[in-house]
């Protein structure tokens, strides 16, 4: 199986990012203060605000509900993307953490992220626990 391209980026960096081929992105930000990306073969946005905190009992951390969304998000854009953009602010913990979540689900193992940048392990924890979730219900 041909894995999907995941381009993890800063949400600066994110703001430069083009595509010549089908692709998604999810924005994560901590305010709501969401960049302007590219529209150009861009076919869905998921835009998701919290905090880059691995702590459950915060009120604006990563939760359960969101992890749902994200999961239905990229369910539904799967099969007509060939990239994927995940971006946070700095492009280290909650955009690796969804990128590492993602590919432990599709293809079983946390793929590159892990090795060069700090997965957010609450992100990670509860994609990968909503997906289970998910599966067991199907």
């Amino acid at each position: 199986m041909e894995r999907k391209h995941f381009e993890v980026r800063s949400a600066y960096n994110a703001k430069l990012f083009r595509c010549d081929r089908p692709w998604a992105a999810i924005s994560i930000t901590t305010e709501g203060d969401f960049p302007a990306l590219s529209e150009d073969n861009r076919l869905e946005l998921l835009q998701l605000v919290f905090a880059d905190t691995a702590d459950p009992d915060r009120t604006d951390s990563f939760t359960a509900s969101q992890a749902a969304e994200l999961l239905s998000f990229v369910e539904q854009v799967w099969d007509r993307v060939e990239v994927l953009l995940i971006h946070c602010e700095a492009g280290m913990s909650r955009s690796p953490g969804v990128a590492a979540a993602l590919s432990q689900i599709n293809y079983g193992d946390d793929g590159p992220w892990g090795e060069y940048d700090f997965p957010n392990s609450l992100v990670y924890q509860r994609l990968v626990d909503g997906h289970q979730q998910r599966c067991a219900t199907k």
